[in-house]
């Protein structure tokens, strides 16, 4: 190239403001004004996500009601049978509690359980808020202090301390009327409480299952949760296992699995437990 072809271009120095200098300063301070009242009320991600670890794991002392189950009273559902999925030692941990689910989602718009939370198995089973219930009577919820028996119904209603005035939430099951994948989970938190709410129970072995009906359940008594409507038993998916915002946590779905001898396996196995102390021992 000619020297005479060359071209020159003007050089600036820093003081120099090109292009659309004044809209970026003004989006730039627009942008840390949003960002300064998010803080102040409290919208942002971070500050969401503290609140909601703050609500949902926040540990209760459960209102322990003694020997046995009774209405009225919090209780924790857990899988006594299955593995935990993490061990201290050489030791496995065995323990799945019923717990209800925010999703990663859901985290933008919600602080507390709602209505369509999602119930998984979560090894976290100290208690709290998302895997503490209160055991109601499905005929009188004002029921208190009165003994569950082999064979009564009950709700399962979810402790929400995040947000006490809230809406009560049950444990509802969602019959599917056509074929349905493996891999569904039908269990959620609902504010509608209808029959797909209610639960009932009976003991593990079949001998026992004829005279104890009607006989009080101890705590920490292992036996089979069975929805009402569906007449099918509360199973651990055990192969669908999910990362969530807890950590891995399980599936949980009604489902039996009876082995040769009639004889449920330890996926329908699980125990009603409303005292610290029995829990460890199971």
């Amino acid at each position: 190239m000619r020297p005479s072809q060359k071209k020159y271009y003007m050089t600036y120095n820093n003081s120099v403001l090109v292009g659309n200098w004044s809209e970026e300063r003004l989006k730039n301070e627009y942008d840390f004004k949003l960002f300064l009242r998010k803080r102040d009320r409290r919208e942002l991600l971070l500050q969401r996500s503290r609140n909601l670890f703050s609500n949902l794991l926040k540990e209760k002392t459960l209102a322990i009601s003694g020997t046995f189950l009774m209405f009225g009273y919090n209780v924790q559902v857990v899988a006594s049978d299955m593995p935990a999925g993490k061990s201290v030692g050489d030791k496995p941990q065995y323990g799945l509690a019923l717990s209800s689910l925010v999703s990663e989602r859901q985290v933008d718009y919600m602080e507390n359980i709602n209505d369509g939370c999602l119930m998984t198995l979560s090894p976290i089973v100290t208690p709290c808020c998302r895997n503490s219930f209160v055991l109601l009577s499905a005929n009188d919820e004002t029921i208190h202090g009165q003994k569950l028996n082999y064979g009564d119904e009950f709700l399962l209603k979810a402790e929400n301390y995040g947000d006490p005035q809230a809406a009560p939430l049950y444990v509802r099951y969602t019959p599917s009327g056509v074929p349905e994948p493996a891999d569904r989970m039908p269990i959620r938190l609902s504010s509608t409480k209808d029959i797909n709410c209610r639960w009932t129970t009976m003991p593990l072995l079949p001998r026992d299952r004829l005279e104890g009906l009607g006989s009080p359940i101890q705590t920490g008594k292992r036996l089979i949760i069975k929805n009402c409507v569906a007449d099918k038993s509360l199973c651990v998916m055990n192969e669908n296992w999910m990362q969530t915002f807890f950590g891995p946590e399980c599936g949980v779905t009604c489902r039996n699995y009876i082995d040769i001898h009639k004889r449920f396996t330890a996926r329908n196995v699980f125990t009603l437990v409303s005292d610290v102390a029995v829990k460890k021992k199971a």
